[in-house]
């Protein structure tokens, strides 16, 4: 079966997560590279981020729908929390992608370091310091 752009596969999120998981060597054309790739993962990880929300709070509203009268009669704080846990799943991939884009950022951060580093130590060597 063919997935659609805005399914969210827990195969494609796996693969994400070891990707982000791999160590980089300090090979400046292999961080350029991963820095390109990452631009990728943090455009992907952040529309699936908005699609596992909107999903998230369809889901939410079903389980208010199926459990209104039910949820009216609780505190606001526990049925804050059974509905929570009617949507594990979507607060699951919801929380998951949001992580994954962040780290996409910091890992993006980090590599521009690493070239900014490099760059500076080719240039110190150059001039015999």
């Amino acid at each position: 079966m063919e997935t659609t752009k805005e399914e969210v596969t827990e195969k494609e999120l796996s693969d994400m997560q070891s990707y982000l998981e791999t160590t980089l060597s300090d090979d400046p054309a292999e961080l350029t590279e991963r820095l390109a790739s990452l631009n990728v993962y943090l455009a992907r990880s952040g529309y699936l981020l908005a699609v596992a929300k909107n999903k998230r709070d369809k889901a939410v509203n079903g389980v208010f729908s199926e459990y209104q009268k039910m949820i009216l009669k609780m505190p606001a704080t526990v049925a804050n929390k059974f509905i929570d846990s009617c949507v594990e799943k979507e607060n699951m991939n919801v929380n998951w992608l949001d992580r994954m884009n962040r780290t996409c950022v910091h890992q993006g951060d980090n590599i521009r370091t690493l070239v900014s580093f490099s760059k500076e130590q080719l240039r110190l060597t150059k001039s015999g310091y």
